[in-house]
């Protein structure tokens, strides 16, 4: 593939990133062929006889969230809702006759600005172009404000559009003529950016006629896989059926995979659930084509293959919001495939199944924007009792279509709404925990940041009661084998990690050791851990009655910044540098002593320790 870029008591944060159909009703109403008109806001849909428009092929329609027609168009002619000329609609350069000629896109955050996307037919030198509507004109009917801005040329006849990743952004895909470019087009809230990104993937489109340029593009409701079916041969390709990656984070197209070699290939639709392409041969005998797009290789896609026969004239494919999918016939009846995530004949396939008398559907039906989108995220729980909480992100898996994938999360920030805890208050953990210091509501918020966008949710949580503060006293640097004596504080009731219970107990670790106690008070529980770090404590011999069993330990030996002496009885501690020069002088105490000899330079000294009845004790120490 040639890529020429030109661009976490427990609560839970449900974070989906599972795709769903966003603001179906903006896709409720159909106008098309020869004034030809669908309304799906009910079942059956309801035939609409009221359209003013000749649409041989491409044409798009689009709804306010409500299902109120805004306004519809064959590429060359937009109509407003009262089915006559929109102001300065007239004279787009798509053609009526260009398999997707017109594709209308919504502003993101913009709920008045319509971008109308053109092809013209055969690769003409008109190309790809957009207009603008704004709807807040013409007392509400709206008026093309920017017509017929040049995005490139030559272009087919194919236009797709669907949502970026971060669910706000907008991909409009199309492909060049003479060349193997699929090129899309960002759409933001700031408007479109003029820098494609660009994949050079796939058959090189091309050829005298232009009828290669011919034939539907369609992209799944997943966002990740992008069809295109190619009505004659092409310069590296005899034409039919295409199937590739999209990237929603990127707008890359790759991985070309010729299904069908085959020429008069026009209709192209994906099953709801991502799982089948279905292509359609639209000749006087058509075929319907149909592919499991979710096995494991390539070779058992393509042979796959499931193929039904049609006596009947067939070109477009387009799903609708009740999750059928309809096939143009050039008659006034409509094809139906009614179950359509079904593997071969289970797909219901009606012949003539919806009459649409007395207007006559032609060679195509709306172009619409894939409704791929990221809903926000889930609520959690919003009440807990104690004030130590621990909060988990939990990421759930979602449909790709094909599998069920976990969501990749890139990062976390949590917020638990309490500034006076300082730093405390942040973490990015995916499940940390915070100790809140009163009761009350707090607003606990998490950013996920992924590949895409930034997810955030927000929560008000309330705290009922104060759990355990918990504390532990007692000696935490000790030597090998000594038992100590530790007391847990700040809880009623305790349980330590040896499964003793009570506030005291007795340890003796023979190596560095992490303990921990469970507190609890107020019916609430929290664990305080600690370390104990065990030196070897090399014993001093007496040295004014010989050789006796040591009662002064210093450790460690060598030493750095600080020195420990344990003795059972009170000293004078005198230091001798190498010279005999007093260099340091303390008293000892009963117990551990620490003596600070950061100051003293490395070498090695004399130590002495010296007790009231005159009995010594001395050893020799390195400092480093």
């Amino acid at each position: 593939m040639k890529l020429l870029l030109s661009k976490k008591l427990i609560i839970f944060f449900l974070l989906s990133c599972f795709f769903i159909v966003d603001a179906q009703n903006e896709f409720s109403k159909w106008y098309f062929g020869q004034g030809a008109g669908l309304d799906f806001t009910s079942a059956p849909p309801t035939v609409l006889t009221n359209g003013a428009m000749s649409a041989p092929e491409g044409c798009a329609t689009i709804s306010d969230n409500a299902g109120n027609l805004l306004f519809y168009t064959n590429g060359v002619l937009v109509n407003n809702s009262s089915h006559t000329a929109m102001a300065n609609g007239t004279g787009l350069l798509g053609h009526n006759s260009s398999t997707q000629a017109a594709l209308i896109v919504k502003q993101p955050g913009i709920n008045t600005l319509y971008y109308v996307f053109t092809t013209a037919d055969v690769g003409s030198s008109n190309g790809a172009r957009y207009s603008i509507v704004d709807m807040s004109l013409a007392a509400g009917l709206g008026s093309v404000t920017v017509k017929n801005a040049t995005l490139y040329t030559p272009t087919c006849e194919k236009q797709v559009a669907v949502r970026h990743c971060n669910g706000k952004d907008v991909w409009i895909i199309s492909h060049e003529f003479n060349s193997d470019h699929f090129i899309a087009y960002q759409l933001t809230s700031a408007g479109l950016n003029p820098n494609p990104i660009i994949s050079g993937v796939g058959e090189v489109i091309t050829g005298g006629s232009g009828l290669s340029t011919v034939g539907q593009m369609k992209i799944s409701a997943n966002g990740k896989k992008l069809a295109t079916a190619t009505f004659t041969s092409t310069s590296n390709g005899s034409g039919g059926y295409h199937l590739y990656d999209f990237d929603a984070a990127t707008g890359i197209v790759s991985n070309s995979l010729t299904l069908l070699n085959d020429v008069s290939a026009y209709g192209l639709e994906f099953s709801p659930d991502g799982t089948k392409l279905y292509g359609v041969k639209g000749t006087t005998t058509s075929v319907i084509y149909q592919w499991d797009i979710c096995l494991p290789s390539n070779s058992a896609i393509i042979a796959s293959q499931y193929s039904m026969a049609i006596n009947t004239f067939m070109r477009s494919a387009q799903i609708a919001i009740d999750g059928k999918i309809y096939l143009a016939s050039n008659s006034p009846s409509i094809h139906v495939i009614n179950n359509p995530n079904a593997s071969s004949a289970a797909m219901n396939f009606s012949l003539n199944g919806l009459n649409i008398t007395p207007k006559l559907c032609q060679q195509g039906f709306p172009n619409f924007i894939n409704p791929y989108t990221k809903p926000a995220p889930l609520p959690f729980s919003n009440t807990v009792s104690c004030n130590n909480v621990n909060f988990a992100a939990v990421l759930p898996t979602f449909s790709s279509g094909c599998t069920s994938t976990p969501y990749p999360p890139g990062s976390y920030l949590w917020d638990f709404g309490e500034p006076a805890s300082g730093a405390a208050n942040t973490s990015t953990s995916n499940n940390p925990t915070h100790t809140y210091a009163n009761t009350g509501t707090y607003t606990v918020s998490l950013i996920l940041y992924n590949p895409c966008t930034n997810d955030t949710n927000k929560k008000v949580i309330t705290i009922t009661s104060l759990g355990p503060s918990p504390g532990v006293a007692g000696t935490f640097t000790v030597c090998k084998g000594d038992k100590y004596t530790y007391t847990a504080n700040g809880g009623s009731s305790y349980v330590w990690s040896n499964n003793a219970t009570g506030a005291t107990v007795a340890l003796a670790p023979t190596q560095t050791t992490v303990y921990s106690v469970a507190s609890t008070s107020n019916g609430c529980t929290l664990s305080k851990s600690f370390t104990v770090t065990v030196n070897p404590c090399l014993g001093i011999r007496n040295m004014a009655a010989g050789d006796l069993e040591a009662d002064i330990r210093i450790y460690p030996n060598p030493a750095n910044q600080e020195l420990f002496i344990e003795t059972l009885n009170e000293a004078q501690l005198t230091v001798y540098d190498m010279t005999g020069k007093v260099v340091l002088e303390a008293k000892l105490i009963v117990g551990q002593n620490k003596i600070d000899i950061a100051n003293l330079p490395v070498g090695v000294y004399s130590l002495k320790a010296t007790e009231t009845n005159g009995n010594w004790h001395g050893r020799v120490v390195r400092m480093q």
